[in-house]
């Protein structure tokens, strides 16, 4: 008479072929909760190049100068009494941007370009490049957001 039940080698069987499919779905869990960060990080990113690119477009009398103001000296901010010029106001724009990148970024693997990209042809016009690079989960991403320099005009 054979008895009835499972034997040890069974139970290690079932054991381990629970245990593998339990280390696929953490897997799959990870490699979601990754993507979502990732997902999360990109969305701040837009939404910092965004704000930037509205800023140049509120200080269009500066313009080219945004480009010249990212390679320059961290800008004091202008006085409250005294209205800042175009060109203090590109400053204080680049080092806001700067200081977000790094907050939203911390850890120094961040980079910003405010780039003047020159019109080529007779139909282009000159325009600010904004670009922000930052250490993903497995890769670096960069984003890039070009505003007109001038206003168009119609014609």
């Amino acid at each position: 008479m054979r008895a009835r039940g499972f034997t040890l080698v069974e139970a290690l069987v079932a054991l381990l072929v629970l245990s593998t499919g339990l280390l696929g779905a953490w897997s799959l869990q990870l490699s979601g909760l990754r993507a979502h960060n990732d997902a999360i990080r990109h969305a701040a990113a837009m939404e910092l190049l965004r704000d930037m690119a509205e800023r140049v477009r509120a200080n269009a009398a500066a313009g080219s100068r945004y480009a010249a103001a990212s390679s320059a000296a961290p800008a004091s901010s202008c006085a409250a009494a005294s209205p800042c010029s175009p060109e203090e106001l590109a400053a204080v724009d680049v080092a806001w941007f700067a200081a977000r990148a790094a907050a939203l970024f911390p850890g120094g693997d961040t980079a910003t370009l405010l780039e003047f990209v020159p019109a080529t042809g007779p139909a282009g016009s000159d325009d600010i490049a904004i670009s922000l690079e930052w250490r993903g989960a497995r890769e670096r991403h960069v984003a890039t957001v070009h505003v007109p320099a001038a206003r168009p005009v119609a014609g």
